[in-house]
């Protein structure tokens, strides 16, 4: 081989020999945009937006919804479980008429509490809550306390769930049929 021929030859080799080594390193690191299982357009029946819950549910083969024991009358918790942990939970709880945020945060006390929506609901890093007054609904109570929270949370969640959660508020009370 002539001398001129070594030269281009070395570089040609190292290059191959570069991109053959890391191509299967970027395959693999690679992240898979997207989940492995269908997206819910609902939270256990409730409908709740699609594309917001595929950005705050877990990555992961499964998807459970799990109601647990209680109805919507009762005070329903809902788990969105991926591959059996926790992802995005929905809770409600029944209070005494007259019942607001402002009391649910002095039971609950959270860091960064903002209220949005003229006070209507409030977030903090995981989490959005409302209460909606819904008498002659339940035996347990005149008011409703509605919370969203994103488990693995981020520092996008708070506004996400802000998002998610006034159309799913309202979703909620239409359920239950709360008087407007």
């Amino acid at each position: 081989m002539r001398t001129e021929d070594r030269r281009f030859s070395y570089p040609k080799r190292v290059l191959t020999s570069a991109l053959l080594c890391t191509l299967p390193l970027t395959a693999c690191s690679s992240s898979n945009e997207g989940l492995s299982y269908p997206t819910p357009n609902n939270i256990c029946g409730i409908p709740a937006d699609e594309e917001i819950l595929a950005t705050l549910l877990d990555d992961g083969d499964e998807l459970k919804q799990d109601t647990g024991y209680f109805s919507l009358e009762e005070g329903q918790f809902c788990h969105l479980y991926v591959d059996g942990n926790d992802s995005v939970v929905s809770d409600a709880d029944w209070n005494e008429a007259g019942y607001t945020l402002r009391d649910y945060f002095n039971v609950s006390a959270r860091e960064g509490t903002r209220y949005f929506a003229g006070g209507k609901y409030a977030s903090w890093k995981f989490g959005v809550v409302t209460v909606i007054p819904c008498p002659g609904v339940s035996e347990k109570g005149d008011a409703v306390t509605i919370a969203v929270k994103d488990i693995r949370w981020n520092e996008d969640s708070q506004s996400l769930l802000e998002k998610l959660g006034p159309p799913y508020f309202d979703a909620y009370k239409k359920k239950l049929g709360c008087p407007s």
